[in-house]
């Protein structure tokens, strides 16, 4: 039996996620895997990977094979042995438990809050593989929305009314989002990252299939709106997209690896006591091949 035909599918949600068994992301994928694997990441939007024990050099490499690796703009969270890994963490790389003064804290309790990677950059991620090494039940499970049909659920006139709008996103508008660290003189050192302009909805660029593009923490203002109005309709949109029947919750066992489509998703972490429960997570993420397609594109 070839490799291609050993991986074994299960559907994690109705909607999105499947978790794949039969295959070692340690090895390099043969072309016709490699399909297979985008094949079923394109179905079902997030892929889960059980019992993986990749070391960071073989999680670069796995990612590597679906494109170009981001390096995070925020310094304090880059690995210092491999500048790809992303270290989604909040125990510092001596093994201690960073303190809630310190701004990496601060910082990486925003991942909280609803997001999609690198929305805050002119060509945003097309995806993120995320390694769990010590997880935790006590909380810290990871929500993942299916933006397609966020989409699809909404009725004909707010489509019609948002089909052509679209979102300044600013990543010193995350900044904004923790009190603590907002009031801080020292945010952090982070690659400078002016506003950038995305259509709220989107053309995927293999499906072709349209989504919402919302990603909360970055989403400052939609263009040619009052204030007041573009924040109560990005409000209400967000509402909708995280609805229960849109949404897959994963339940973090270690050394999963879970991979997720940022162009038709978006994500949150649940809280959790990350001032005592270790929680060490290393992501990489996928530098996108385009900026996100408009609907007036097609």
């Amino acid at each position: 039996m070839s490799l291609h035909n050993s991986i074994s599918v299960r559907k994690r949600h109705p909607l999105i996620g499947a978790e794949l068994t039969g295959v070692d992301l340690r090895c390099p994928l043969d072309n016709n895997l490699f399909e297979r694997i985008h094949s079923l990441w394109m179905e079902n939007l997030v892929l889960v990977f059980p019992n993986q024990s990749l070391n960071d050099e073989q999680h670069i490499k796995f990612g590597s094979q679906f494109g170009e690796l981001e390096v995070h703009p925020s310094l304090a969270h880059r690995s210092s042995k491999n500048r790809e890994i992303y270290r989604v963490s909040n125990v510092d790389e001596s093994g201690n438990i960073i303190q809630s003064s310190e701004t990496a804290w601060q910082y990486i309790n925003l991942s909280w809050l609803w997001h999609t990677d690198s929305s805050f950059r002119n060509i945003p991620s097309k995806g993120s593989i995320l390694h769990g090494i010590e997880t935790t039940k006590e909380g810290g499970h990871t929500l993942f929305a299916n933006m397609y049909e966020a989409y699809e659920g909404l009725n004909t006139s707010i489509k019609k009314q948002i089909d052509s709008l679209h979102v300044i996103h600013d990543h010193d508008f995350i900044i904004k989002q923790s009190r603590d660290l907002s009031k801080k003189r020292d945010k952090g050192s982070y690659e400078n990252l002016p506003p950038v302009r995305h259509p709220l909805v989107q053309i995927h660029p293999v499906t072709g299939r349209r989504s919402l593009f919302l990603s909360p923490h970055t989403m400052d203002y939609i263009v040619g709106m009052e204030s007041n109005e573009s924040r109560n309709l990005l409000d209400e949109l967000i509402h909708h997209a995280t609805s229960e029947k849109f949404v897959y919750k994963h339940t973090w066992e270690n050394d999963d690896i879970v991979m997720w489509d940022n162009r038709c998703t978006m994500h949150a972490v649940e809280p959790f006591d990350n001032t005592s429960v270790r929680r060490i997570m290393h992501r990489v993420t996928l530098i996108g091949d385009n900026q996100p397609i408009s609907t007036e594109s097609t």
